[in-house]
């Protein structure tokens, strides 16, 4: 993390061509590799002792490795090596001649060169390459945790509502060196708390309901009663070895019941173990985002990841209610505090939900389906986070199809289309004899064959890869209209490759989009956000 940070986000400083001098006279950098060192060093935006440690440190890992390190994919583990007493001596003398030059080179001051000393006296480590990577990675957090850097976040955090009583506490903890990681800065933020999966049991009938309530606790609008939850299968993730596990929560807030759906742990079949998680640090909170939409709060809550110097904090993370100029800032910003992106738009609350669902039960929309098939989907739309009247529409089956524009069947994929939009057609659009050769390998084009009533259908179609031929769509509907069916097939929005289709009357079509209960392709919802 700081050494992505650090090649990002700070601007060249001061020039230090002094000390690349003081590199060579020290030969800690031979003359002939200048060239390649300053390379490595300008991947750093700033002319910084930083910057200058990671290019010993490149340095000296591609004469390691023959490669460069890559801060995304290389890793390393020191734990397992194991010295004997005269290997130990040999490597402490030679990190303690490179700690010297170090200092002479002014990449270390006195209380570095110490601390660094006495680690290699208690033999700490057991190679150069580990010793550099400390001293670098310090140098980073340092310059990352610099009083200066860190008074002027707060300084935003102030201007955006997002610190206000603590305000002077903050600055007090940055001046006296207490603001060491970046979660030290939630302790003074408003609306904000901090789970550590730690501090709670490790049985969901006392962690779960604790960690909602401390959750609910950030403003009033979310306090609850009556809280529940199942552990259910997930039934729509399928792995040979593995079951996967939810946790089903429900509760009441503000008179009203909700529901969320999120993972909770999985069983490997082949090793006999779950998986140690407690809870879904990105997903659990969504039930109370639900209830922001409904009390139209300027509010939604956000995960804000933690981390331990350059590793991510799986056990605690923090939840934090921003507003969306302030979630925008803190984007922008990319410093210490990066929420998680939540949805500000005008999303379906649950009234509006509730209307929409016998809407499209007077259309007739429904009418082929069962009351067990149209409770189910009450249940699904209660579990998920509904974004727009398509989502919550595409929980009840057989009514919308959904599919990738890069098809997935790659035999008949024509076919299978044309099966799909059968089962959504109320049986009304009814091929027979579809047939459908594809061969992506060695064809340029693909024959799409059907029957409907009487009439026979050829329809020669494009290979492009895996990619659907544009024209499939305008031939189906041009298929429909020439038999006058009852109804036909329309494209929906969708924000991606992938397509959905719906097959209405025209009564149905007008209504529908006259009460904007779907959105069609051809508009795009601009939404007061």
């Amino acid at each position: 993390m700081l050494f992505i940070f650090l090649t990002t986000n700070f601007m060249i400083g001061q020039s230090k061509d002094s000390t690349l001098q003081k590199l060579i006279d020290n030969k800690l950098v031979e003359q002939k590799d200048v060239k390649n060192f300053e390379n490595y060093k300008e991947k750093i935006k700033t002319q910084s002792n930083a910057s200058y440690l990671y290019g010993l440190f490149q340095s000296e890992y591609k004469n390691l490795t023959g490669h460069l390190y890559s801060e995304l994919g290389s890793y390393f583990s020191f734990e397992e090596t194991k010295l004997n007493d005269i290997e130990q001596k040999k490597v402490n003398q030679e990190l303690t001649d490179y700690l010297s030059k170090l200092q002479k080179c002014e990449l270390i001051n006195d209380k570095q060169f110490h601390e660094y000393q006495t680690k290699i006296d208690a033999n700490i480590y057991v190679c150069k390459i580990q010793f550099i990577l400390e001293i670098m990675t310090q140098s980073f957090k340092a310059e990352y945790m610099a009083v200066e850097k860190l008074k002027a976040f707060a300084d935003q955090l102030k201007d955006k509502g997002i610190v206000s009583s603590q305000f002077e506490n903050l600055v007090t903890s940055i001046d006296n060196g207490k603001i060491e990681n970046p979660i030290d800065f939630l302790s003074y933020c408003n609306n904000t708390v901090v789970i550590n999966e730690k501090d709670y049991s490790n049985e969901p009938e006392i962690f779960l309901e604790l960690i909602h309530k401390k959750t609910g606790s950030i403003i009033p609008e979310l306090a609850f009663t009556d809280f529940n939850f199942k552990i259910v299968i997930d039934s729509t993730t399928f792995d040979d070895n593995f079951k996967f596990y939810d946790f089903l929560i429900s509760l009441q807030s503000n008179g009203k019941n909700y529901k969320q759906k999120s993972f909770y742990r999985s069983y490997s079949l082949t090793k006999n173990t779950y998986s140690n998680s407690k809870i879904d640090s990105q997903e659990y909170y969504q039930i109370f985002n639900k209830i922001l939409v409904d009390v139209k709060s300027p509010y939604r809550l956000h995960e804000i990841k933690t981390y331990n110097d350059d590793k991510l904090n799986e056990e605690a993370f923090g939840i934090m209610a921003l507003t969306k100029e302030q979630e925008k800032m803190l984007h922008e910003t990319n410093l210490y505090i990066i929420p998680s992106y939540e949805n500000f738009k005008n999303k379906p609350t649950s009234i509006q939900i509730e209307k929409a669902i016998e809407e499209y039960t007077k259309t007739g929309l429904f009418s082929s389906l069962t009351t067990s098939q149209i409770n189910q989907a009450k249940e699904k739309i209660a579990e998920q986070d509904n974004n727009d009247f398509n989502e919550i529409l595409s929980a009840f089956p057989n009514i919308i199809y959904s599919y990738d524009t890069e098809l997935a069947n790659l035999e008949d994929p024509y076919a299978e289309l044309i099966k799909e939009f059968a089962k959504i057609s109320y049986n009304e659009f009814k091929p027979t004899n579809i047939s459908n050769s594809f061969d992506i390998e060695k064809g340029k084009k693909t024959t799409l064959k059907f029957k409907l009533g009487t009439k026979s259908y050829s329809k020669i179609f494009k290979i492009d890869n895996d990619w659907i031929d544009s024209d499939f769509f305008a031939f189906v509907k041009a298929v429909v209209s020439e038999n006058k069916l009852k109804g036909q097939f329309y494209e929906l929005f969708t924000d991606g490759q992938d397509a959905q289709v719906i097959y209405l009357t025209t009564e149905q079509y007008d209504y529908l989009r006259a009460q904007k209960l779907l959105i069609f392709a051809d508009q795009w919802q601009m939404e007061e956000e």
